[in-house]
């Protein structure tokens, strides 16, 4: 086995993806919808698709970014991009086929196998894409982007950056996980936080 590889850790996932008033063929129009605008998102942000490891988990696909990437780029640039590319396919959809989507924001050490990627940071993200209170907070919003970020992405990157401002402490709890993140919304419920100074 191969040593750890330091990543940034990246996941997007559509939400309401298994809801039951849509078919397969909606499922595919959404999912086509979600790889073009993040693919769009990251190539707008400077971010080659091709250098990152990617893996697809249905509803979704994570993103293993070299270090070599400036982890600024994914809490600075992606997510405003992204959510300007998932108002572009929203626009030209009908309802069941557009997207809204939960991104979360880590980093860590992740191990290669044969079979792909494990590690307890890519645990530690999924415990937070797929939090209650990120599912919440999106449903009782009109963005089409909840972005989570861990505490430790936040403590070493986001607190420094221009939008610090725009992401709201939380509590995730979520079976074995009790952990502090940080909650941003994208789109027209976000605080204008350039209005701040």
């Amino acid at each position: 086995m191969a040593d750890p590889v330091h990543h940034t850790i990246l996941a997007v996932g559509i939400d309401g993806f298994s809801s039951f008033d849509r078919t397969n063929l909606h499922r595919l129009a959404q999912r086509e919808g979600l790889y073009r605008a993040f693919q769009r998102a990251l190539a707008e942000s400077g971010v080659a698709w091709d250098h990152c490891h990617q893996a697809d988990f249905g509803e979704g696909v994570l993103l293993l970014v070299p270090a070599g990437y400036p982890k600024a780029v994914f809490s600075e640039l992606v997510p405003d991009a992204l959510t300007r590319s998932v108002a572009d396919h929203n626009s030209t959809h009908r309802p069941p086929e557009r997207i809204r989507l939960r991104m979360v924001l880590h980093a860590g050490e992740v191990s290669y196998d044969g079979y792909g990627t494990t590690g307890s940071a890519i645990v530690h993200a999924f415990r937070l894409l797929n939090s209650v209170v990120l599912r919440k907070r999106l449903a009782w919003s009109d963005s089409d982007l909840a972005v989570i970020a861990s505490g430790w992405y936040h403590d070493e990157i986001i607190r420094h950056s221009p939008s610090s401002g725009c992401y709201e402490p939380v509590v995730v709890q979520e079976k074995e996980t009790t952990t502090r993140a940080w909650i941003r919304l994208v789109g027209s419920a976000e605080p204008d936080y350039r209005a701040l100074g």
